[in-house]
């Protein structure tokens, strides 16, 4: 099995930005610039999820705030 960042360089992201961890919900949120994506990935690196995509957007970092969710 792969771990989270094994699983978000298998995934094919062309251009990493930002990264944050919600260690709460084992959960890790990346940007990547070139794809105009936002995902997230568990910390084991089981499931990834695209969030928010949008090729004329380019999201350059993130963050959670896991203490208000």
């Amino acid at each position: 099995m792969l771990n989270a960042v094994e699983a978000v360089n298998y995934a094919s992201t062309t251009e990493l930005r930002g990264l944050a961890l919600d260690a709460k919900r084992g959960l890790l949120y990346y940007t990547d610039y070139t794809l105009g994506v936002i995902a997230e990935i568990t910390t084991n690196g089981s499931n990834r999820r695209e969030i928010y995509k949008n090729p004329n957007r380019r999201p350059r970092a993130i963050v959670v705030d896991s203490n208000n969710r």
